[in-house]
């Protein structure tokens, strides 16, 4: 008549309910009662089970399970853990509070932890557990740590190896005897998982040595008697070499066998490399699905003969049918506009399957910097000769609103304030609102960028600007604007043309804020007054550029280069007259492990039909942390022993180069992820040089005890090899809410008079 429960108090009723098999209206069956107390107990939830049956008071029968419930679990407790800490052992504990105790769950978590203290190099370490009641419902759950220390090892052996010595196979495992540094980590430590891992490594260093036959044998693992030391010896039994007797092709070849042959690195007689067996393997198969044969099978068979120590290669190739894009599905994309992807896709509905473009297509698309993650995927279409592909992203911010304020080494007090957007609107467009202030400089700017401008390859942008900054002896203040088309040549290369028209306006004076528009004051000394001009400069630049980062905001490979020439005549009507040339190469590799290698090599050379020459406004003025770093800012380059006004006692004024030399190389690194900071090490060199004579003939007696350093006067190729500055140094960085923040210290490596052996810089902004 009834079917009831008494004591669940944590689990349901119907959660029971659903596993018996005795039902409402049935008759009662002994056998299928013992079956359901099975059932209940298989639960897990119970430590008892009682079954009573009485009558109900219509003539049926009242079936009651009265259960004892197991105790819930309030606590879990983990005691003698001083060594690996708590935050470890709760990444790998499952177990969680208020549920019922599962005796075999906590045993498995017992076993879990013992495997963190073993990975860490607590080989002896013992993990104890125990069930302690806290009344009749709860129990607190114990885990008692035994750490014991750690096992060093004091030696790694290999027995039985003649043709490869110790220290090579040293060279590749992780397994190794502890150093002077070992507390620094768990090098010299032993830990089984990366054991087995150097065994496996052992036998593929062998094979890619053609030792296909090679053994690996039982490892001896010996502990010294105070249990603190470990001594390792790995037998190895080498075998002879092997070479292969022939390699042939087998299947429906597409192509003929010279192709083919022409991928593989191992050919008949070669020595057995199963690396370059399986960079064979990849070659050939990419080779088909560009030929748009997505599914074609390549598989190598080895038929080794014992006798005379070589191999029979045999390539099975079955490349089926040509397979055709069907479908391109983009998923993820909420923000960002289906045709932003596509545009960057070297893929399309209806083309030949090609899987080098595929790959490029993804390539392309992470490299936009508008997603934390892509994916490209295929599957198979709606017959055997469709391809179809799946492009999952997940959108990162692109958008930023900062304001902040600082202070800088360089500029001392900075104040900022920026909205941009890299992807507006979805569109895949920059818009950038930008003001800054500080003692040095001023700044107020407006950028939109148009990568495909409607909807064709043409880029189109724009800037809007007034500036002002401070040098040591005068300002340059400028306000214009300038309009930038571009067209790709290949998705890596791009020309632009820019057309740039701004006022310029030189003013000398004290320090302080530099003061905003084109001020021009007159300047008493006529030997150097033609230098501290102004005027309008409207100039055409013709740039080339090569970008194959990966990353545009944080690359880890690739190039990233421009060579460009800039003309400023009264042909453009501009009254500054010069002609530029300049560029830059940046290389980014990653080198091993999380360490980056960023290099920049940049170039620049102004000269002027003028007779007055290259004005200062467009000289360059090098040194500091936003190109060669361990130097004051803006104090490197020649230098004139004279004075501005003729009234005042002569000192060193930074004449500034027309043509300038720059090397930066630097290694970066991740310090702290979670917080996005990461070190840097670099080394720099460069020099601005003056080409001019007007500023070198008759004056270099006045300039004759000046250091070679900053020699106005330039002599090829003494004045490159003798004049170049270098510095190394350190820092690191923080890509913090405000910006990227720099913090490096630099040290001259040819340290002149007054200048400091160690120079400490901070900034806001990337370097490049």
């Amino acid at each position: 008549d009834r079917i009831q429960f008494r004591g669940n108090r944590k689990v349901e009723a119907d959660t029971i309910r659903l596993n018996l098999v005795s039902k409402v209206g049935t008759t009662i069956d002994a056998a299928k009662i013992r079956d359901d107390v099975k059932a209940m107990w298989r639960m897990g939830y119970f430590a008892d089970v009682v079954v009573e049956a009485e009558l109900a008071p219509g003539g049926g029968a009242i079936l009651t399970f009265v259960v004892k419930e197991k105790p819930s679990v309030r606590k879990i407790l983990v005691d003698g853990a001083g060594e690996v800490g708590l935050d470890k052992i709760n990444e790998v504990i499952d177990l969680d509070r208020d549920t019922i105790l599962d005796i075999t769950k906590v045993k498995a978590n017992r076993d879990k932890i013992a495997e963190l203290y073993n990975q860490k190099g607590y080989y002896l370490a013992s993990v104890e557990w125990e069930v302690k009641p806290v009344n009749e419902a709860e129990v607190d759950v114990w885990y008692k740590v035994n750490e014991r220390a750690k096992i060093e090892i004091r030696g790694v052996d290999f027995i039985g190896n003649k043709q490869i010595p110790d220290a090579e196979l040293r060279n590749y495992i992780a397994t190794r005897k502890g150093g002077a540094l070992s507390f620094l980590s768990d090098s010299g430590t032993f830990n089984e998982g990366d054991f087995e891992r150097d065994l496996v490594i052992i036998s593929a260093h062998y094979w890619d040595k053609g030792y296909a036959a090679v053994k690996i044998g039982t490892p001896r693992l010996q502990l010294s008697r105070d249990k603190k030391y470990m001594y390792v010896a790995i037998p190895i039994d080498e075998g002879p070499v092997f070479h292969y007797s022939s390699v042939r092709f087998k299947g429906s070849l597409i192509g003929d066998e010279a192709l083919h042959r022409s991928k593989l690195t191992g050919k008949d007689g070669d020595q057995f490399s199963r690396s370059s067996l399986a960079g064979d393997k990849e070659r050939l198969e990419k080779y088909y699905m560009d030929q748009g044969y997505a599914y074609a099978s390549v598989s190598p068979m080895t038929i080794p003969n014992m006798k005379d120590n070589t191999i029979e290669l045999v390539w099975e190739i079955e490349s089926g049918k040509k397979a055709y894009f069907e479908r391109i599905n983009i998923r993820g994309n909420s923000k960002t506009r289906d045709k932003v992807i596509r545009r960057e896709m070297k893929i399309a509905e209806g083309e030949l399957y090609s899987a080098s473009n595929l790959e490029e297509s993804k390539r392309r698309i992470n490299a936009l910097g508008f997603f934390e993650r892509v994916e490209v995927s295929t599957g198979k279409g709606s017959s055997d000769e469709l391809v179809e592909v799946n492009v999952e992203v997940s959108e990162r911010p692109t958008g930023t609103f900062q304001i902040g304020a600082g202070f800088s080494s360089v500029e001392n007090f900075i104040a900022q304030a920026q909205i941009s957007q890299n992807n507006l609107f979805g569109r895949g467009q920059t818009l950038a609102l930008q003001a800054q202030l500080s003692s040095l400089r001023q700044q107020f700017l407006i950028r939109f960028v148009e990568p495909y401008f409607l909807d064709t390859d043409w880029t189109f942008a724009f800037d809007l600007y007034n500036q002002s900054r401070a040098f040591n002896n005068f300002s340059r203040n400028a306000g214009g604007f300038s309009l930038t088309w571009g067209y790709p040549l290949s998705y890596y290369a791009h020309a632009y043309v820019t057309y740039k028209l701004e006022d310029v306006g030189i003013s000398t004076g004290g320090s302080g804020f530099a003061s905003l528009g084109a001020i021009r004051q007159p300047i008493s000394n006529q030997q150097v007054a033609n230098l501290f001009r102004g005027g309008v400069t409207s100039s055409v630049k013709a740039s080339l550029q090569w970008d194959s980062r990966n990353n545009r905001l944080f690359p880890t490979g690739g190039w990233y280069d421009t060579l460009f020439v800039e003309y400023a005549d009264k042909y453009t009507g501009s009254e500054n007259v010069f002609v530029r040339w300049g560029g830059f190469l940046r290389h980014y590799r990653q080198l091993w492990g999380p360490f980056v290698l960023h290099t920049n090599a940049e170039f620049g050379l102004t000269t002027s039909t003028d007779p007055l020459g290259v004005p200062i406004s467009e000289r360059y003025l090098i040194g500091g942390i936003y190109d060669v770093r361990g130097f004051a800012p803006r104090s490197l380059g020649p230098r004139l022993r004279t004075a501005i006004d003729p009234t005042r006692a002569q000192s060193e004024l930074p004449l500034g180069g027309n043509m300038q030399l720059i090397w930066n190389s630097e290694v970066e690194f991740p310090l702290i992820k979670r917080l996005a900071i990461s070190g840097v090490l670099f080394f720099d060199m460069g020099n601005a040089y003056n080409l001019e004579p007007r500023y070198c003939s008759g004056l270099s007696s006045v300039s004759a005890n000046i250091s070679p350093k900053y020699d106005p006067c330039f002599r090829f190729p003494e004045s490159i090899t003798t004049g170049l500055r270098k510095s190394v140094g350190f820092g690191f960085r923080w890509f913090s809410p405000i910006g990227p923040l720099r913090f490096e210290w630099g040290i001259p490596l040819d340290r002149q008079d007054n200048e400091d052996p160690l120079v400490f810089e901070f900034t806001i902004g990337n370097f490049f």
